[in-house]
């Protein structure tokens, strides 16, 4: 009495036909359509097994989003802070520039580019670390492979990109604050 649930069959009829067909198949199938250990255990229209499938993908979409959202949150707010932080730190030395002759914006540039510099050293041990875990297989599956380049090197742009937004972020506005102080008034508070 085993029976494999897997087995499907798929019937079309013809358009106009369709009124009451499943109640009419139902109704016939213990009486027509059972031989043996082979009967009809379900009946389900297309449309409901559609949007069943859209709905289970939609589901699936936004956990993705949210999650993906909450993550990227958590990151921005990490590294926002933490080069918040390192600039808030540095006022004394950012007063002690001004203090002899740098103007503001070699200063800026300065704090920005040695974040972006901090980036720039990192990314390719975080390529080798993203490279060897596609490569160990230890990622999900995705189209049946788990390493595409062209995936990888997309993903390793924006990665990119938006930590180096944040870093610009984190850097940018307290050090415009900082830069804004007078040099002597920064380093009476130190």
């Amino acid at each position: 009495s085993f029976y494999y649930i897997g087995l499907e069959l798929c019937v079309r009829v013809r358009e106009g036909q369709d009124n009451d067909f499943i109640e009419k198949l139902k109704a016939d199938s213990e009486s027509q359509f059972r031989v043996g250990n082979i009967f009809i255990s379900e009946i389900r229209s297309f449309k409901d097994i559609r949007r069943n499938y859209q709905q289970a993908w939609t589901n699936d979409i936004r956990n993705y989003v949210m999650g993906m959202g909450f993550l990227l949150l958590n990151i921005f707010l990490g590294l926002l802070g933490t080069f918040w932080f390192r600039t808030q730190q540095r006022r004394s030395e950012i007063a002690l520039h001004k203090a002899h002759g740098a103007t503001d914006r070699a200063i800026f540039s300065r704090l920005l580019s040695e974040g972006i510099l901090l980036l720039a050293i990192v990314t390719p041990v975080a390529l080798l670390i993203d490279y060897n875990l596609a490569h160990l297989e230890l990622n999900s599956w995705r189209n049946g492979t788990t390493l595409e380049w062209d995936r990888l090197l997309l993903c390793a742009a924006i990665s990119f990109v938006l930590i180096a937004l944040m870093i610009v972020i984190g850097i940018g506005i307290p050090a415009r604050k900082a830069m804004k102080v007078q040099p002597a008034e920064a380093l009476h508070d130190e």
